[in-house]
């Protein structure tokens, strides 16, 4: 959409309609949300995990997925479903600590089309953690993802005009140590997978990855356990 700086020229405002006419446009450029999501067992679930425990997941034959103990890629609920949630009127990002099996790789693409769906991610780049190039990050170390987001805000704001409010960021993860660290931020953040967790690792990641109903647009910072583990 195009920037109100870009605009021509406003004659003098003398007539009411005109007025509103004006405040709807600058309403409309104004007030942009953006959904960021891990990867690894937030868009994906465990692989092998399709069907059973995770009977909403969906395997992608011929698809590898290196993350963990690698096998053949697994989408999660959100990652297939995403236009279901409010994030479908909202700018689409990633920031993962792995690398969605690398450059040029077909898990990439796999999720790059899942996520452009609702028709909000404008590329098909993905970027490295920093200099953050693309909305698409990955190698972003566990802990540090934070410090990404303003880079992919930054994104948006230069290549398609977006006015994106730190409030009207939400960060999806199924790590409790990857949203911790959004408080205090502004930014809005969320831990998934909270109903199946990942035995092997001691439950620390998500099973199946995210679930529809776990992407909501809550001002805060909330991992699982309900409002007892609220951090502000």
């Amino acid at each position: 959409k195009p920037s109100l700086s870009c605009l021509p020229p406003t004659p003098p405002i003398s007539h009411p309609a005109m007025r509103v006419v004006l405040a709807t446009v600058a309403a409309a450029s104004a007030g942009d949300c953006l959904c960021i999501f891990d990867i690894d067992r937030t868009l994906t679930g465990s692989q092998g995990s399709a069907g059973s425990p995770c009977p909403t997941d969906e395997e992608i034959s011929g698809v590898y997925d290196v993350a963990y103990a690698g096998g053949t890629l697994v989408l999660s609920e959100v990652s297939q479903f995403i236009a279901q949630t409010f994030c479908s009127q909202c700018y689409i990002g990633t920031i993962s600590a792995g690398s969605a099996s690398g450059a040029g790789s077909a898990e990439r693409g796999v999720l790059h089309d899942k996520l452009a769906v609702p028709g909000h991610l404008p590329t098909t780049s993905w970027s490295a953690c920093s200099p953050v190039t693309s909305p698409l990050v990955t190698g972003c170390p566990d802990g540090t993802k934070q410090n990404a987001v303003g880079g992919i805000v930054s994104w948006y704001q230069q290549h398609v005009g977006a006015s994106i409010a730190n409030g009207d960021v939400h960060f999806y993860d199924d790590r409790a140590d990857n949203v911790k660290p959004f408080a205090s931020t502004g930014y809005n953040a969320r831990q998934i997978s909270c109903s199946s967790r990942d035995s092997k690792y001691g439950n620390a990641i998500g099973l199946c990855g995210a679930e529809v109903s776990e992407i909501v647009p809550d001002a805060g910072v909330q991992v699982c356990g309900g409002d007892d583990a609220l951090v502000v």
